[in-house]
């Protein structure tokens, strides 16, 4: 599901025209979108003509892509991370998947607020306090989560514990960023950063699995 979650992630650069058409504060058109707060900046943010009609076609192409495609990969992926770590410990493991599960449902209402929002332009302020409620806890619950896998991995072998550091810095400093400067590209490059070091990380745990995980639970 890592792999997966790489590709769909690429796949949402070769949308047309999914450029923002106004002041972002930094962040790329999905993230901006996702964090616009009110009507005015959603304006702000999709500009005037032809450019605005072309931006709400691409945010609902880049929404299909992530509700049936991106969400569910990603999900998967740290979800199911942190079940193969359960010998690190099973309550923290299922906390962890609970936690990224989680997140992935704040996702999907996350999508369907926006698809709310891009059809009846420029939105309602009820629109907007969805939005925030289900953008801001989604970030929360991954940078979390994130930790939580830290956590696992650090009860492993020398590798596992490298792979803990990076998801460790990972998880905190998006969380950093979150409740600092949302808008920041840092933020999504620490969330990029952490899955990939997960993901070389499950990808040696395949061949050799006593990298990653002891033989038997942690005391």
């Amino acid at each position: 599901m890592g792999i997966a979650t790489l590709v769909v992630s690429s796949m949402f650069g070769r949308v047309p025209g999914l450029a923002v058409c106004g002041p972002s504060g930094g962040a790329g058109p999905v993230i901006a979108f996702e964090l616009v707060r009110t009507a005015e900046q959603v304006l702000a943010l999709f500009g005037s003509e032809p450019c605005t009609s072309t931006l709400i076609a691409a945010q609902r192409e880049a929404l299909w892509l992530d509700l049936l495609g991106f969400i569910p990969a990603y999900a998967a992926f740290l979800a199911l991370g942190a079940f193969a770590l359960r010998r690190s410990g099973l309550l923290l493991a299922l906390v962890t998947m609970s936690v990224f599960l989680a997140a992935g449902t704040f996702d999907e209402l996350e999508g369907l607020v926006m698809f709310r929002i891009l059809g009846a332009m420029p939105g309602s302020d009820a629109m907007y306090q969805a939005l925030f409620w289900t953008v801001r806890p989604k970030f929360a619950l991954l940078g979390a989560g994130e930790i939580l896998l830290a956590a696992l991995l650090w009860r492993g072998p020398l590798l596992a514990k490298i792979a803990s550091g990076l998801l460790l810095a990972g998880g905190l400093a998006s969380l950093y960023f979150l409740f600092n400067d949302p808008h920041a590209p840092a933020m999504m490059k620490a969330h990029s950063y952490a899955w990939g070091a997960l993901l070389v990380v499950a990808l040696i745990g395949v061949v050799r699995p006593d990298f990653v995980t002891r033989e038997t639970p942690a005391a």
